[in-house]
């Protein structure tokens, strides 16, 4: 049974602000809304491109109405860090050589989080997708190793504060979940099964 009306919004980067990428084809936003039971809304104010550091900015967009905050950000601080995998060998070695990285993200994630449930809101948080077919072979070889340790930070700083999970590095495996454009984005279909995992953790489904 759908439980009473919900006002969702969407907060963070392209894993949800992914229009562009989706050739023609209905954006996250897009799709959610249509996917909604009848007296749900949804609002997207995350921006492509932005990093953690960018979510207070996009906060000052939130609706006093708002119920639920979804967020999907991190994959951009990621990537600030790439420039390290060039001369990996072993994924054995990762958590030495991201030390410093994995500092820096935990901080700025367990500080944003920290704002987020100030806010009088569920929060729902999403891991970093890690099956993107990347073009290069070093990102191809150890890109989901990598992702995967950022990926335990997220989760173990969202149980701290008792905030939904959604792992996207479940939701999304398949090569066509991820977009022809740009292969860090999700496709329409990626974006499909994302809007299927946000409203069945909230009881749409």
């Amino acid at each position: 049974m759908v439980s009473e009306p919900r006002h969702i919004v969407l907060v963070g980067d392209s894993i949800f602000d992914n229009d562009v990428y989706v050739l023609g084809e209905p954006g996250v936003i897009e799709q959610m809304r249509q996917a909604l039971p009848k007296g749900w809304s949804a609002l997207k104010i995350a921006v492509d491109g932005d990093c953690i550091r960018d979510v207070a900015a996009q906060l000052v967009g939130l609706p006093t109405h708002a119920t639920d905050l979804v967020l999907s950000i991190g994959g951009n601080d990621m990537i600030g860090y790439s420039h390290l995998l060039e001369g990996v060998t072993n994924p054995a070695a990762l958590p030495g050589i991201l030390t410093k990285p994995l500092a820096e993200f935990a901080a700025a994630y367990s500080a944003l989080l920290d704002r987020l449930a100030s806010l009088p809101l569920k929060v729902t948080v999403c891991t970093v997708y890690t099956a993107i077919p990347f073009p290069e072979p070093q990102f191809r070889q150890y890109g989901a190793a990598a992702i995967g340790v950022f990926n335990r930070i997220i989760v173990s700083e969202a149980a701290k504060r008792r905030m939904g999970i959604i792992h996207l590095e479940v939701v999304c495996k398949e090569i066509g979940d991820f977009s022809a454009v740009s292969p860090i984005e999700p496709s329409a279909a990626g974006g499909a099964k994302i809007v299927a995992a946000i409203l069945g953790h909230l009881g749409a489904a």
